[in-house]
Order: structure tokens, then C-alpha cells, then sequence
């Protein structure tokens, strides 16, 4: 008898706990922004842009969107300013100035870049294969203002930047 009355009131609590746990609302999902200009310079005139699209054999330019900076980026996904609480994700973009709409714009560079050019006067610049500038790399001199494609082992392999 005691037995059957624990029985009960073990099933009457688990019955109570998954109630609570049904209606419980749902988790807040986390903020997530999306940057493709993470270049500070006035007008962005001096930035390293990294294209979704491969240069043509006929033109110095890529005609794609892309990702400015004059930074280093140790991982393309992006990162969490504050613990967790936010997300930035880098994504291709689409500027007048330096960038086409021709194709890629809003997409993730990570694992999507097939191009680069740096206009920094200052500063080379390396793509990474893997994250925090490993792996296999493509160099990009200083400011030459010329479209490179990015090696066949970092195409749509990039996972890091480096400003030397």
C-alpha cells in the first residue's frame, strides 16, 4: 500500500514537472548583428576587402560585394562582444565605392571568399585557411589596388585574416 501511494505521488509530480516545463515561454533567442564594414578609415579608402566573387582574367577589379576591414579578423564566423549575450556575424556587402552588387551580398564570408584587394598604404595583409591565422595563406602586398584570387587551398576555405 505505501508503495502504491509512492508511486502515485512520483507520477503526480513528474506529471506537474512536464506541465510547467510545457508552458514554459521559450528561450529568447541571442541578438545577432551583421557587419560587413569593419574598416575605420575615412571613406574607407585605405581597407583590405575580401571578395565573394574570383577576379577575371580581364579586369584588375572583382566585381562582387565584399568584406572591408583595416584589422585583423582571427575568425570569419565572427565573434561575442560580450559573453554571449550578442553575436556579430561578418558578411559580404555591397558599397559604391569599392564593392559590386555581383553576388554574395549578405552572405557569411566565412568559407565564401574567393578574392581580395588591399588598398591599406600601410599594411599587408594574409587570408588564413583556419581560424586565429593558420593554416595555408595568400599574401596581399601593400596597397597595390589589384584583385588577387585567393589561392586554391584558402578559396572558399578562409577562416582568418591577418593585417601584418
Amino acid at each position: 500500500m505505501r508503495l502504491a501511494r509512492s508511486a502515485a505521488a512520483t507520477a503526480a509530480a513528474v506529471a506537474l514537472a512536464v506541465g510547467v516545463l510545457a508552458t514554459a515561454p521559450p528561450a529568447a533567442a541571442t541578438p545577432t548583428s551583421y557587419v560587413s564594414d569593419a574598416c575605420s578609415s575615412s571613406g574607407n579608402k585605405y581597407c583590405f576587402r575580401l571578395h565573394y566573387n574570383s577576379r577575371s582574367s580581364q579586369t584588375w577589379v572583382s566585381h562582387s560585394s565584399c568584406f572591408m576591414a583595416n584589422k585583423s579578423v582571427p575568425n570569419a564566423w565572427g565573434y561575442s562582444p560580450n559573453g554571449g549575450a550578442s553575436v556579430v556575424r561578418y558578411v559580404f556587402g555591397f558599397f559604391t565605392s569599392a564593392c559590386y552588387d555581383g553576388g554574395g551580398t549578405g552572405d557569411a564570408i566565412y568559407h565564401k571568399a574567393a578574392s581580395g584587394s588591399n588598398d591599406d598604404p600601410s599594411h599587408s595583409y594574409h587570408v588564413f585557411s583556419d581560424t586565429n591565422f593558420y593554416g595555408y595563406s595568400t599574401y596581399f602586398p601593400r596597397k597595390d589596388g589589384i584583385a588577387h584570387n585567393l589561392e586554391s587551398n584558402v578559396k572558399n576555405k578562409n577562416e582568418s585574416q591577418r593585417r601584418n
